[in-house]
């Protein structure tokens, strides 16, 4: 994408970012935020990447920026600057990407965390903020793509595991493919947050289905 454009681009996401801030749930699928997104009130917590993919970058998440906006939006422009500056700063695409995730605003947080993996293929813990991000619109198919990538390159990646359970069992009915990725959730990180709940959550489910026409 030519300069001018990507400038253009981010600057009508961040002046979208300024307006919905203030009305949209904040979220937090990383560690130190104190929780993780919900797909739907019924359904246990998803799991996000246990750490980042790369050294912090500096600044605070929106529902942590002190004095609110100001600082959230001093962030997005020198990241804004980073990546018309270089359009390969992973670093960068992956902050503008959470920053976005954490606010609820996750059709954006999709295309930064895409161009993020564009620079770092199949790195699990983007792939599965992505995979999150794409639950919650509603993408489930795109979702589980994105999953089954992460556990493709990092068989031991709980998280993306969870969220294949989730996607897979309490959101699309597979149930098959969602108790693969239970059983495997059990023997990878059988103390996982939340895994009695997304057990009981998937039995229900399983009970709820609609029984197979003959």
């Amino acid at each position: 994408m030519k300069k001018d454009h990507l400038a253009f681009l981010l600057a009508g996401l961040a002046f979208g970012f300024l307006l919905g801030f203030g009305f949209f749930r904040a979220l937090a699928s990383r560690p130190g935020s104190g929780g993780a997104p919900q797909a739907a009130e019924s359904i246990p917590q998803p799991a996000g990447p246990a750490a980042p993919m790369t050294t912090p970058m500096g600044g605070a998440p929106p529902q942590q920026a002190a004095g609110g906006g100001a600082p959230m939006m001093a962030e997005i422009n020198a990241l804004k600057e980073r990546v018309q500056k270089d359009p390969k700063d992973a670093d960068a695409w992956v902050r503008l990407a959470n920053l976005y995730q954490d606010s609820g605003m996750f059709e954006p947080a999709i295309e930064f965390y895409q161009r993020a993996l564009a620079i770092v293929p199949n790195d699990p813990n983007l792939l599965t903020d992505m995979g999150i991000c794409l639950q919650e619109v509603r993408r489930f198919d795109e979702a589980l793509d994105a999953l089954r990538r992460a556990q493709t390159a990092h068989p031991e990646h709980w998280q993306s595991l969870y969220n294949i359970v989730v996607v897979a069992g309490l959101r699309t009915g597979r149930f098959d493919e969602a108790d693969a990725a239970m059983k495997r959730l059990q023997e990878v990180n059988p103390g996982a947050p939340h895994l009695a709940e997304l057990r009981g959550a998937l039995e229900k489910a399983r009970q709820g289905a609609p029984s197979a026409t003959p």
